[in-house]
C-alpha cells in the first residue's frame, strides 16, 4: 500500500535582499512608501518522512538562513501584503532539484519546488498597489507565476495549508502525426509559421518534392511509413535545415554589385569564399599549429608541445531576449558542452562572454511610450543575462577571464549574448588515439547523458533563426542546471581517459536530432527509439522528445564490448545514461517510438537536401540605415578635464567592476592574467590569462583571450569595421604579452536580416555589408596570419513589434562582427596594464591613426564635436580611410620583441576614449600622478583607432627602447612621467590639472 503523501511549505527569511533597496526606489517613483523583505520558499512533498515542517526544516537551514516559518504570522510583523514568484509547470528549478538531493542525503526522499516570497510592509492598502509596481519586475511570466498573497491570507496562513504543487499536464496523444504537404504554396507557408519552422518556400517546396519521389514513396511503403511526411520528419527536417545549425545564408550564392563603381561579382559561399579561404592560405603560408578547424564542435590548436587546446564562441541572442536568465545560463552551459564534445572530449579551462546592450538610462533618456512593448528594459536584461553566465560558470567549476560590456541604442530590440570557452585536449589517449579523433562505427550503442526531456526548449533552434515578434514561443526557453552538467562533465573526462566510447559531441540547437543526426554521418545511418529517452512529464509526442534542448545532454557512442562499464561508470557518477539505439551504414535515419515506426529520413537529403540561397547584395556604400529613436547629446564641457571626466563615466568606458567581481577568476588555480590585474585591483586588464603548465602544458607557457567589436563603424564602412575588430582582438592579446605569430581568431557574426522582403525593404543594403566585412576578415587575417579556427553566425536580429503606444516598430541591431583572439606566449612575458609605484616615463606606442568619427567622445557629444575636432587635427594624423593596417602589425611585433628584451615595464591598449582614458586608466591602481606635455587637440587626446599602445619604461631603458623604435621604423612619442603627487599636470598651451581621485571616482560608476 502507498505511503500517505504529506506536503509541506517552509519559508526561509532572506539575510542578503539584494533587490530590496531596488524594488524599494521603484515603489518611491511610483509615489509608494513601502518596505520590502525577501524570503525564500520551499514546498516539498514525501512518503517516507514521519516528521513535522519544523523538524524538517531543521535539516536545511543554516547559520546564516536561520530564521524560518512553517505556519501563519502574527499581527506584530505589520505585513500588509506579499508577493509570490515560482517556476510555471515544467520549468527547471534548479534550487529545488538542490534540496531534493541535500535530503536524499538524509534519508528524506522528496519533490522540492522553491520560489521567492516578497513581504510588503507599510500602510495599509499600499500592498495592492505594489504588486501592480512590481510583479513584471520580480518575475518573468513566461517561466514564472507571479501571486498576490492579501494581508487576511497571510496572517491566517493558507499557504502553508493549502498548497499546490506545480505539474505538467500536457494533454494530447503520444503518437505521431502525418502532415498532409500536398498542399498550395499559401497553404505551405502558413504552416511553417504555425509550426515555427522558419523554412522559405523553396525548402517547403523541396521537401514537398521529396515525398512525391517515387522511389521514396516506395522505399516509406516497405518500411511501413505512409507517403505523407510525420510530424518527426518535418520537425527534424526543419531544425537540420534551420539557419541556425545550417549557415544558409553563409552558404548562399549572392550576386554582388559594388555600389561605388558598379562592379559585379558573383560569390558561391561567403563561408569558402573568405572564411576557410583565409585559414588555409595561411597555413599554406607555413602556420603549422592547426589541428582541427571548422569540422568540429569548436577549432583545435597546437600551441604548446604536451597538450592541444580548444576554444569556441555562441551567441544566445533570442532566448535571453525572452528569459535573460534563463537564455544566459544556457549560452555559457552550451558552450561548455562544445568543448566537452570536442574531439574525444576536451576540458573546459575558462569562460569568456561579451554583451551588448541598449544603455540602461534608456528609459530617462526617451520617452517611455516610445520603448519596445513587450520587451524588458535594458538594466534587467543586463542583470538576467550576468546572473546566467555567472550561475553557469561559477557552479561548473569554470574561471570567467575575459569579456566585455557594450551598449548602444540598436540593441534595445534585441540582446547579444556571446559566450565563450576554452578547453585542453590530450594529444594522445592512453589508447593511443589522437585526442582530435572522432571515430563512430557501425554497431556503436548510442547512449545520451545528463537528464530527461521537457517542452523545454522546443524550436530553440528555428526560433533563433526568426526575428523576434509577439508570437516567439515559450518553449524556446530553458533554464540550465550546472551541477548536473558539472557531473556529466566530470564522468565523461574519466570515460574518456578509460577509452569507454568511440565519438562525442553535445546536445544543442535541436538535441538528439541534431547531434544523434550529425553524428550518423559518420557512419551512414542510425536507428533509435524515443521511447527509451527519459522524460520530465508524461505526455511529450515523439516529435517533442526528437527535438527537446532540456540541457545538460551529451550524445556518446559506446563500443557494444564497453557498455556494461560505461553504465557502471555513470551510475558511480551519478549520471543518467540512457541507450536509444544504434549506428548502421543503412543511409538513414531511422526512428521508432515503442516499437513503432516514427520517421526515416535519407542521410543524404537530410544533410545536403536543403535548396541552396540565391540573394542579391549591394554593397561598399555608407547605409541608409537610422537608428530607431534619437537621443540627445550633451553639449561639449569647454575643458579638457570635462570631457576626460564625461568619458570616464559612460557606460562603455567606466568600469565594469561591480558585474566582473561577481564572477569566480581563480577556480582552477590557473589564471595568472586577471580581469583588474594590478596590486589593488583596479586598473582594467586588456585580456585574460591563463597558465598552460597547471593543465599539464610546458613549464613557461601561456595563452591570452582577448576580444574586438565595432559595431558603430558598420554603417559607415562594414569592411573596415571587420579590420578594426580583428585589430582590437590582437591588440588585447599582444598587449599581455603574446607572440603576434601564435594567435588564432574566432567570428561571430551578429546581423540584422540581410534577406530582401515586403517587412525588410533593405535586405540588399544589409547583405552588401556582410559581404564587405567578410572581405574586410579575409583581408586583416592575411595580413596578421591569424587563422580563423571557428566561428557561429546569427542573423535576423531584429525585433518588429509595436512601442508601448501602440504604433508599428522595428529596431535592427547594428551589424556586429565579435572576433576573439588566443594568443599563445610565455609566463615571463606577462605584461600588466597597471603601473606600480615609482617613476616611469610613459609614451605614445604607435603611428597616431585617430578619428573622432564613431568614437565614444562621438556617441556622448554628437556630430559637434567632429566639427570641433577638425579644427584642432593633428597634421600628422591621417584620415580613417587611409588607415594602414601594414603598420600596426609592425608596431605588434615591435611591441613583442621588446617585451622579449625587457624593456617594457607596463602596456596598455588605447581603445574607447582614446589616450587621455587609457592613460588615466594606466594610474588608477596606485593612485599615481602624473606630469607630460601633451598636444592640445581632441583628436589626439580622445581619438580612436588601430593599433594605439601606452607604455610604461624604466628610466634605466629610455635611451634603449628609442633606439630600439627608431632602428625599426616604430612611431613613438614621449608623454610624460608618472610620480607619487596624487595629481595629473598636463602641458601645453596652458597647464591642466586634475586629481586622480577625482578621475577614478568618476570612473567608478554606481551600477548597483
Amino acid at each position: 500500500m502507498e505511503k500517505e503523501k504529506k506536503i509541506f511549505r517552509i519559508e526561509v527569511a532572506d539575510k542578503f535582499p539584494s533587490s530590496q533597496e531596488y524594488l524599494e526606489s521603484l515603489l518611491k517613483r511610483s509615489k509608494i512608501k513601502a518596505k520590502i523583505r525577501k524570503s525564500v520558499f520551499y514546498k516539498i512533498e514525501t512518503q517516507n518522512y514521519m516528521g513535522n515542517a519544523l523538524e524538517l526544516g531543521k535539516l536545511f537551514t543554516d547559520p546564516v538562513l536561520q530564521d524560518f516559518y512553517t505556519g501563519p504570522y502574527s499581527i506584530e510583523d505589520e505585513i500588509e501584503g506579499a508577493l509570490t514568484v515560482g517556476f510555471l509547470p515544467g520549468v527547471t528549478d534548479n534550487t529545488g532539484r538542490a534540496l531534493e538531493e541535500a535530503l536524499q542525503l538524509e534519508g528524506v526522499s522528496t519533490t522540492c519546488f522553491s520560489g521567492e516570497i516578497y513581504f510588503i510592509h507599510g500602510m495599509e492598502g499600499v500592498a495592492t498597489e505594489a504588486f501592480e509596481v512590481l510583479k513584471s519586475e520580480v518575475g518573468n511570466g513566461l517561466i514564472q507565476e507571479v501571486s498576490f498573497i492579501d494581508k487576511k491570507s497571510l496572517l491566517r496562513g493558507d499557504r502553508f495549508n493549502e498548497i499546490k504543487l506545480p505539474t505538467v499536464n500536457i494533454e494530447h496523444e503520444e503518437i505521431a502525426e502525418t502532415i498532409d504537404f500536398n498542399i498550395s504554396d499559401d497553404e505551405l507557408l502558413n504552416l511553417s509559421k504555425e509550426r515555427c519552422l522558419a523554412l522559405n518556400l523553396e525548402e517547403l517546396k523541396a521537401i514537398q518534392s521529396h515525398y512525391e519521389d517515387t522511389s521514396v514513396k516506395e522505399r516509406r511503403k516497405a518500411l511501413g511509413l505512409t507517403e505523407k511526411p510525420t510530424d518527426v520528419e518535418i520537425e527534424v527536417l526543419a531544425q537540420t535545415w534551420s539557419e541556425h545549425c545550417k549557415h544558409k545564408i553563409f552558404a548562399a550564392k549572392i550576386d554582388y554589385t559594388n555600389a561605388v563603381t558598379q562592379e559585379t561579382e558573383t560569390i558561391d559561399s561567403l563561408y569558402k569564399t573568405f572564411i576557410k579561404k583565409a585559414t588555409k592560405e595561411i597555413e599554406e603560408q607555413g602556420v603549422d599549429w592547426l589541428i582541427s578547424v571548422f569540422s568540429d564542435n569548436a577549432g583545435i590548436v597546437r600551441f604548446d608541445s604536451k597538450i592541444d587546446l580548444c576554444i569556441k564562441v555562441e551567441t544566445h541572442n533570442s532566448p535571453s531576449a525572452l528569459d535573460p536568465y534563463g537564455g544566459a545560463i544556457t549560452g555559457i552551459l552550451g558552450v561548455n558542452r562544445d568543448i566537452l564534445g570536442c574531439g574525444l572530449g576536451a576540458k573546459p579551462i575558462a569562460n569568456t562572454d561579451v554583451f551588448c546592450f541598449a544603455s540602461t538610462e534608456l528609459p530617462k533618456k526617451v520617452d517611455p511610450l516610445k520603448l519596445p512593448l513587450g520587451l524588458m528594459e535594458p538594466k534587467k536584461l543586463l542583470r538576467g543575462v550576468h546572473k546566467g553566465v555567472e550561475d553557469g560558470g561559477n557552479k561548473s567549476g569554470i574561471p570567467t577571464i575575459n569579456g566585455a560590456i557594450v551598449f548602444d541604442l540598436d540593441f534595445a530590440g534585441k540582446p547579444l549574448v556571446f559566450c565563450g570557452t576554452v578547453g585542453t585536449l590530450p594529444q594522445k589517449l592512453s589508447d593511443g588515439r589522437e585526442g582530435k579523433e572522432k571515430g563512430a562505427k557501425t554497431g556503436d550503442q548510442i547512449f545520451v547523458l545528463g537528464g530527461a526531456v521537457g517542452a523545454d526548449g522546443i524550436h530553440g533552434a528555428t526560433f533563433s533563426s526568426m526575428e523576434l515578434n509577439e508570437d516567439s514561443p515559450a518553449t524556446a526557453v530553458q533554464i540550465g542546471d550546472p551541477i548536473t552538467q558539472k557531473r556529466v562533465m566530470d564522468f565523461l573526462l574519466k570515460a574518456r581517459d578509460k577509452g569507454l566510447y568511440t565519438c562525442v559531441t553535445d546536445n544543442g540547437a535541436g538535441g538528439i536530432s541534431s547531434s544523434i543526426g550529425e553524428m550518423a554521418e559518420l557512419t551512414g545511418g542510425a536507428n533509435i527509439d524515443l521511447d527509451k529517452h527519459p522524460r520530465k512529464y508524461p505526455g511529450l509526442s515523439p516529435w517533442e522528445i526528437m527535438i527537446s534542448e532540456s540541457q545538460e545532454r551529451m550524445t556518446v557512442a559506446v563500443d557494444p564490448k564497453n557498455k556494461e562499464e560505461f553504465q557502471n561508470l555513470a551510475v558511480s557518477s551519478g549520471v543518467d545514461a540512457s541507450c536509444l539505439g544504434e549506428f548502421t551504414d543503412s543511409g538513414g535515419l531511422d526512428i521508432f517510438y515503442k516499437e513503432k515506426r516514427v520517421a526515416w529520413l535519407p542521410m543524404k537529403f537530410l544533410h545536403e537536401g536543403v535548396p541552396t540561397l540565391k540573394l542579391k547584395a549591394i554593397g561598399n556604400k555608407e547605409s541608409s540605415y537610422q537608428s530607431w529613436i534619437k537621443v540627445p547629446k550633451k553639449e561639449i564641457p569647454k575643458s579638457y578635464n570635462d570631457i576626460l571626466l564625461a568619458l570616464l563615466n559612460s557606460e562603455n568606458i567606466s568600469s565594469k567592476e561591480y558585474w566582473v567581481r561577481q564572477y569566480d577568476h581563480e577556480v582552477q588555480g590557473a589564471t595568472i592574467g586577471k580581469p583588474f590585474p594590478g596590486v589593488n585591483g583596479i586598473t582594467p586588464g586588456d585580456s585574460g590569462c591563463i597558465d598552460l603548465e597547471i593543465h599539464g602544458g610546458e613549464s613557461n607557457s601561456m595563452i591570452a583571450v582577448g576580444c574586438g567589436l565595432a559595431p558603430r563603424w558598420s554603417i559607415k564602412d562594414a569592411n573596415l569595421m571587420a579590420k578594426l575588430a580583428v585589430d582590437e582582438a590582437v591588440r588585447n592579446v599582444v598587449a599581455s604579452g603574446v607572440n603576434p605569430e601564435k594567435i588564432c581568431l574566432l567570428d561571430n557574426f551578429c546581423w540584422p536580416d540581410p534577406v530582401v522582403s515586403e517587412k525588410n525593404p533593405y535586405g540588399e543594403e544589409k547583405l552588401g555589408q556582410l559581404v564587405d566585412s567578410c572581405k574586410g576578415l579575409y583581408e586583416i587575417c592575411k595580413l596578421y596570419k591569424t587563422p580563423l579556427v571557428s566561428g557561429k553566425d546569427s542573423m535576423k536580429n531584429d525585433f518588429r513589434g509595436k512601442n508601448r503606444a501602440g504604433e508599428d516598430l522595428t529596431i535592427s541591431i547594428k551589424p556586429t562582427l565579435l572576433v576573439t583572439a588566443m594568443g599563445h606566449g610565455k609566463k615571463t612575458n606577462i605584461k600588466r596594464s597597471s603601473v606600480s609605484q615609482g617613476v616611469f616615463k610613459f609614451y605614445h606606442f604607435g603611428k597616431p591613426q585617430l578619428s573622432l568619427q564613431n568614437s565614444e567622445c562621438h556617441e556622448i557629444f554628437g556630430d559637434q564635436i567632429l566639427e570641433k575636432g577638425v579644427v584642432s587635427l593633428d597634421k600628422s594624423i591621417v584620415d580613417f580611410k587611409d588607415w594602414d593596417f601594414k603598420e600596426c602589425l609592425k608596431q605588434y611585433m615591435g611591441l613583442y620583441q621588446l617585451i622579449e628584451k625587457g624593456l617594457i615595464a607596463n602596456v596598455h591598449d588605447i581603445s574607447d576614449g582614446g589616450l587621455l582614458c587609457a592613460l588615466s586608466e594606466m594610474l588608477f591602481d596606485h593612485g599615481l600622478g602624473f606630469s607630460g606635455t601633451l598636444p592640445e587637440n581632441l583628436i589626439t587626446l580622445f581619438g580612436e583607432g588601430p593599433g594605439q599602445f601606452v607604455v610604461s619604461i624604466e628610466k634605466r631603458f629610455e635611451a634603449e627602447f628609442e633606439r630600439f623604435c627608431s632602428e625599426v621604423g616604430i612611431s613613438f612619442k614621449e608623454l610624460g612621467s608618472s610620480n607619487d603627487s596624487g595629481r595629473c599636470s598636463f602641458y601645453g598651451t596652458e597647464k591642466t590639472e586634475i586629481q586622480i581621485d577625482e578621475l577614478l571616482e568618476s570612473w567608478q560608476r554606481d551600477w548597483s
